[in-house]
């Protein structure tokens, strides 16, 4: 099993770009739908789509939705109306896009709750419906509809996946003990009905086939006992075993109906020799044997549903189990949709896999495709770990990148601090040392414009001739600033106790980090002299505006325009941090708007690559 998860979505990622994915879904639209915002999409462009977010924002409905889709399958299994909670008849809707190959053209089906005196929550495929955003189609299945995708559904919800055992010990209530075990689960009455029942189950454990209760041959208590060992599926017993940090020898399967309900328990024995049911093991334990059992018999193509599978399972398991499926849908094209709060599971996954779900003011829940893993989770509140840091050279400069920071949403993930010393600092006393430890790659270095040189030379664009030449990489590093800076190179024993070798190296660390660490604000100017550039500035700011605006002037204009608004020249820094949101909030209108946005969204993508 591949377990290198970039491998992985690399491989799946090809796969699905040349449609080897039969009857995928491409995308599923909600033009009225519980309490998804009308008209919310879920584009489906990578095989694995995560739902993300806070409990009650409609995750586990959308997986219903999905459910519900292909041929054969109702919405109405698990949505439906009761006394006590209706739904509202004739609005609930949805539809999809599917291709049944490479070369087959989207078809879209729309599914309809449709109820009836004999099907009361009954969803049926109904005609093409231009009116909600369904697409003409020339090549319907019949007169006006298409047919419903065919795929194999496995649907996992693991908050409910419990073992026979927990179903009746833990929740079994008969009304006599009803105030009693409010308070007490594990009262005597249970335990001796279990103790009692017990003898059947372990008959089947035994081998025993076709046990009746009460001798009568139509109360069968169970199904056929599967065995999962080295000679009867020993390729779920090595997943099984590598999810859970297991070293299980045999493990035996049985649904059956023994304590009062219908469920599954297990019978594991270990290397070791133990031997215990489901009644001494971890939930994650019966729940990620049942998954794997049902996921590894699906068929190709199949679709998955897992409604949070992260439930009593440590993070080390998390990630192997995001693997286990990985590779399943690399082995076998399967289309698997998650709802999770995991961080374990949506990290190292791809933008376009995660869906962020969000209730906004109007108390509906929007839908955002494609998400990166750290924005997800400071929108469940989950902690951000370890922040990205960007050095500048002001307090100018820092109100810009913040304030543009705020504007994309993306502040949180950021610390902007400046360092005393300006260009030269940042240049020759902390890029060195960036440079040369992996550690820092999440740091990086915004120069004020006029410090951009005339030709910014990156590495990959240096000859060949030149890459091992020092002199060269001498005069390289230099024009990384337009202060021509002379940047000594961080080498054993000083720079007079170094070799020439050392030196090149030291010299090309330096330029590959110079490349994608290093930046320049745009227009080659000062932060002052960008944030006083917008349509109406001067209306704003009158006579203490000096125009035309450059940097010989722009520090004097904020000057003037805090002498203006204060009393004394102490508010400079506020006075800095008015215009730039004055700058902000003109978006388009203002000067070189869409420059800072590209720098500040190319920082964040490199953080989440």
């Amino acid at each position: 099993m591949e377990e290198d998860i970039k491998v992985l979505i690399e491989e799946i990622s090809s796969d699905y770009s040349k449609g080897s994915f039969m009857n995928y879904i491409e995308y599923m639209k909600f033009p009225k739908y519980k309490n998804l915002t009308d008209n919310s999409e879920i584009k489906f462009d990578f095989p694995m789509t995560m739902l993300v977010g806070k409990n009650g924002t409609g995750k586990s409905s959308v997986l219903q939705a999905i459910y519900g889709a292909p041929k054969n399958k109702s919405t109405g299994d698990y949505w439906f109306t009761t006394k006590v909670d209706p739904i509202e008849e004739g609005k609930n809707k949805y539809f999809y896009g599917y291709k049944r190959d490479a070369n087959s053209k989207i078809k879209e089906v729309l599914k309809k709750r449709q109820p009836s005196k004999k099907a009361p929550d009954y969803w049926e495929t109904a005609a093409i419906d231009l009116k909600i955003g369904m697409k003409p189609d020339d090549n319907t299945d019949s007169e006006s509809r298409n047919d419903p995708v065919k795929k194999e559904v496995v649907y996992f919800d693991f908050r409910g996946e419990l073992s026979a055992f927990d179903k009746y010990f833990h929740f079994y209530k008969s009304k006599p003990d009803r105030k009693q075990r409010k308070f007490e689960q594990k009262n005597k009455a249970s335990k001796q009905y279990i103790k009692r029942q017990s003898k059947y189950l372990n008959r089947v454990f035994n081998g025993e086939k076709n046990i009746v209760y009460a001798n009568h041959p139509g109360n069968v208590l169970h199904e056929e006992m599967e065995i999962i060992d080295n000679n009867n599926g020993r390729k779920k017993l090595d997943v099984i075993n590598y999810i859970l940090g297991k070293e299980y020898e045999e493990i035996r399967l049985v649904y059956h109906r023994i304590y009062e309900s219908w469920g599954t328990s297990i019978m594991v024995k270990t290397k070791r020799g133990n031997r215990y049911s489901e009644a001494n093991a971890g939930s994650g334990e019966n729940a990620i044997i049942n998954m794997v059992c049902a996921i590894m018999d699906a068929g190709k193509d199949s679709l998955i549903l897992l409604d949070e599978p992260e439930v009593s399972l440590h993070p080390s398991a998390q990630r192997k189990l995001k693997i286990f499926l990985l590779n399943m849908i690399r082995k076998r094209h399967y289309q698997i949709v998650i709802s999770t709060h995991s961080m374990v599971l949506i990290e190292e996954m791809p933008k376009k896999a995660l869906k962020l779900f969000e209730i906004n003011d109007f108390g509906t829940t929007d839908i955002t495709n494609g998400v990166y893993y750290k924005e997800a989770f400071y929108n469940i509140k989950e902690e951000v770990d370890r922040k990205n840091l960007i050095l500048c050279e002001d307090i100018a400069a820092k109100s810009l990148i913040e304030g543009v920071l705020t504007h994309l949403n993306i502040r949180e993930f950021f610390s902007v601090e400046y360092r005393h010393g300006g260009a030269e600092t940042l240049i020759t006393k902390h890029l060195p040392i960036l440079a040369l430890d992996e550690m820092y790659d999440k740091v990086f270095i915004i120069l004020d414009g006029d410090k951009e040189p005339e030709e910014v030379i990156r590495y990959s664009d240096i000859p060949a001739g030149e890459i091992n030449k020092l002199e060269k990489l001498e005069d390289y590093v230099k024009k990384l600033s337009a202060s021509n800076c002379r940047i000594n190179p961080l080498v054993d024993g000083g720079e007079k106790g170094s070799n020439k070798e050392q030196k090149i190296e030291v010299y090309q660390e330096y330029l590959k980090y110079a490349e994608k660490h290093l930046f320049y604000l745009p227009g080659k100017l000062v932060p002052e002299a960008i944030v006083l550039q917008f349509d109406n500035a001067k209306e704003i700011y009158g006579d203490a505006l000096l125009e035309p605006i450059n940097n010989g002037n722009a520090k004097d204009s904020v000057t003037n325009i805090c002498r203006v608004l204060f009393p004394d020249e102490s508010c400079k820094e506020a006075t800095i941090k008015m215009i730039t949101k004055a700058w902000i909030d003109n978006g388009k209108n203002s000067a070189y708007f869409d420059d800072m946005l590209n720098i500040l969204n190319t920082i964040y993508e490199y953080c989440n690559s």
